[in-house]
């Protein structure tokens, strides 16, 4: 039987899968916006940071005195008290690790010229959003809808 050609079939599969246009959406903010809104998330970024370091730093003196402190008895509660501290100490580290990431993305989404459009929708995101959120990446009724499902 005689063999179809390669570029016979690449064609009609070709066919077969619809190709639409990729979609590519700029920011309909000028360069001005663009690094006010990039100046804003260094300044939050840079208040994260430090609020990272003294986090970190209070856990490290936790465990020098921790050390030091071995020798002597504690009672229970006294514990407890200073294990759930300790917990909600790690706890604020991971929030802030993860709006770290959020702060990062936003910058990213600055340098691509994408920030200010919804990842959701293609919309543009409200001026007014982005001074309160300036790390999000979705239009409020986006977020909503989260909240509710």
């Amino acid at each position: 039987m005689p063999r179809k050609s390669s570029t016979a079939s690449t064609s009609k599969k070709e066919k077969e899968i619809p190709e639409g246009p990729t979609k590519v959406i700029h920011t309909y903010l000028s360069d001005e916006e663009l690094e006010h809104f990039k100046q804003l998330l260094l300044k939050r970024r840079e208040e994260v940071l430090r609020d990272l370091d003294i986090l970190r730093s209070s856990l490290s003196e936790e465990s020098v005195e921790d050390s030091i402190n071995s020798n002597y008895s504690m009672h229970m509660a006294d514990h407890g008290t200073e294990t759930m501290d300790r917990e909600q100490r790690f706890m604020f580290i991971a929030r802030d690790e993860k709006y770290l990431g959020y702060i990062d993305q936003a910058l990213e989404r600055i340098r691509n010229k994408t920030y200010g459009v919804c990842a959701k929708s293609g919309k543009p995101i409200p001026k007014k959003r982005l001074e309160a959120v300036p790390h999000t990446s979705v239009r409020i009724e986006f977020k909503e809808n989260k909240k509710k499902g």
